[in-house]
């Protein structure tokens, strides 16, 4: 009996620990050796301090770079970057009622949420779009626990570089066997 509340106490603290999630999507007609030059716009969103803003192109121009490619004001693409802050709903349980009829013919039931929890996260949408033609032809979007940044502010540049490092793992650009999948 102890093992299997051990088992239920180390289940439990594991579901509770957030990871970073990242979600990706391209177009798979696009033709990605093509676009070797970039333009980086700034962040306008205001929910980061300048610091973070600046700390956050840096690190991104620093890695493009790193894989070859080109920042010039007239590029084969534009790079936008989007932080978000928000709220997440966790699954909630909820109590359930339901009676009926002895003959069948009547029913009813009901679902009552009780109240649920939610988990602040950050998000950074990174998308690639051709400077020509204005489509959006990469995207990646890395969300975060609030925790991670709000934790020790010393801290940001690091997670923002594993965020970024993250969000570009699977561009087919730097890895085109990812195409093939």
């Amino acid at each position: 009996m102890k093992t299997f509340f051990a088992f239920l106490i180390f289940a439990f603290a594991l579901q509770s620990c957030s990871t970073t999630n990242v979600m990706h999507d391209y177009d798979k007609t696009v033709n990605f050796e093509k676009y070797n030059t970039y333009h980086l716009f700034d962040i306008d969103e205001p929910v980061l301090s300048n610091q973070d803003k600046e700390i956050i192109i840096s690190q991104l121009n620093d890695t493009l770079q790193s894989y070859g490619l080109k920042e010039k004001l007239i590029p084969k693409f534009e790079i936008i970057v989007i932080p978000e802050f928000y709220q997440v709903l966790k699954n909630s349980p909820s109590v359930n009622v339901g009676f009926g009829g002895a003959s069948g013919n009547f029913g009813y039931g009901a679902s009552v949420p009780i109240s649920g929890q939610t988990k602040d996260k950050f998000s950074l949408t990174i998308e690639f779009v051709d400077a020509l033609t204005k489509s959006l032809f990469w995207q990646a979007v890395v969300e975060v626990p609030t925790s991670k940044l709000l934790s020790d502010r010393k801290e940001n540049p690091i997670v923002y570089a594993q965020m970024i490092s993250d969000a570009l793992k699977k561009y087919p650009g730097f890895y085109p066997a990812l195409l093939e999948e």
